[in-house]
């Protein structure tokens, strides 16, 4: 009874964060599912779905051929609806009822491509982990399976990493962040993984600085650095001051090939308040980074429901075990403020702090991820500023 919810719903699982990664790619994802787990993804966790249609193949898994482990029957269906679909390549996942009876999707995508010709990806996907490790694993599968070896590194390139609606919405965030290193004079080698394709993923080698947006891009980062020689920074442009820091972030690290990780730490004002960041942890560093830049004067600690990677985390900061050990934090009496996704800032303990809303669709789901604002530029400098001790 421990890890029950009664505040806040399910969030976003691995295999949404995977079908989340493919769906800008010219793939065919197959969820092995009794149709549960598809129309969750599709209904709840994808804001993409509805402007833009993507093939899903769901294989209606019956308990039968649960139970006698018919993958035969999945097989034959996916390899038919692949001659038909000439897909690129195709990936398929698992959910809870095969990951409890131990079906292997790692194998099945071996026989599947044997058959039909075209590279299969197999995720051992079980819908008990966060969305965040789908994603990461996409990435890298993605990395190992298709990118061509390191050539020539391409001046002033810059590929984007951790790029997904279930961080960013599905609103014009991913351009803007194009956009702003365009401006600066650099080129997008590849835009992982929204408004991208395989081309892309291909000639990812090629860069001269990983920029990671996102935790889900921290592993590919590493990765890449360890294969490519790529080095990386670990930061979300924000508003128009902060990311004008990250552009010359950028520019020195591709002179001096030193990786950076922007924790957002610590402050060097005399803090007068303390503020809980609850979010995915690459955004919260970067906002706690833009807030103490902006002046203020808080405290700032990160917390996250997800992946709390200790190379990018300061001391105090937190990995949330369950809505409990939130809950008791909120009520802890350490903090005056908070800044979260409106369900978490509607959490009763939180009623007694002064609370910021920042819509994350891997929480929210439909509910506020079109109230999402946009990052770079004035929208975002404003909001900054609001809750910077200047202003606040």
């Amino acid at each position: 009874m421990k890890q029950l919810s009664i505040y806040l719903p399910t969030f976003s699982s691995d295999y949404s964060g995977v079908c989340s990664a493919l769906f800008d790619l010219n793939c065919l994802v197959v969820i092995n599912d009794a149709q549960g787990c598809t129309g969750n993804y599709i209904n709840c966790d994808e804001p993409r779905w509805t402007v833009k249609k993507k093939s899903i193949l769901c294989s209606q898994l019956r308990t039968m051929d649960a139970v006698l482990g018919n993958d035969e029957k999945v097989i034959l269906q996916v390899v038919e609806a692949a001659e038909k679909l000439h897909a690129d390549f195709i990936a398929v996942l698992g959910s809870p009822v095969p990951a409890i009876i131990g079906m292997d999707m790692t194998g099945m995508a071996r026989e599947i491509e044997a058959r039909s010709g075209r590279p299969a990806l197999g995720f051992n996907t079980t819908g008990f982990s966060y969305y965040n490790k789908g994603v990461s694993d996409a990435f890298m599968m993605l990395l190992k399976r298709f990118t061509a070896p390191a050539g020539m590194t391409i001046a002033n390139s810059v590929n984007i990493l951790g790029l997904t609606p279930l961080d960013f919405s599905a609103n014009n965030n991913s351009k803007l962040f194009r956009k702003l290193l365009e401006e600066h004079g650099f080129k997008i080698n590849a835009s992982l993984l929204m408004e991208s394709d395989l081309e892309q993923v291909r000639r990812a080698a090629g860069a001269a600085v990983n920029l990671v947006v996102s935790q889900t891009g921290w592993a590919a980062a590493q990765y890449m650095r360890a294969q490519f020689g790529i080095p990386y920074i670990v930061a979300v442009p924000l508003g128009q001051r902060y990311s004008q820091s990250i552009i010359q972030m950028i520019r020195q690290t591709e002179l001096d090939k030193v990786s950076r990780i922007i924790t957002g730490g610590p402050s060097t004002q005399k803090a007068v308040s303390s503020m809980l960041v609850v979010g995915e942890q690459v955004m919260a560093n970067s906002l706690r980074a833009a807030l103490w830049q902006a002046g203020s004067c808080r405290r700032i600690t990160v917390a996250s429901f997800f992946a709390l990677e200790p190379a990018l985390a300061l001391p105090e900061d937190i990995l949330l075990k369950d809505e409990g050990h939130l809950i008791k934090m909120l009520r802890s009496g350490k903090y005056d403020s908070m800044l979260a996704d409106p369900l978490i800032a509607g959490i009763p303990a939180a009623k007694t702090l002064k609370c910021h809303v920042l819509p994350h669709p891997a929480v929210s789901g439909y509910l506020y991820w079109n109230q999402m604002p946009l990052l770079v530029g004035a929208e975002m400098e404003n909001l900054l500023q609001s809750l910077s001790n200047k202003k606040s």
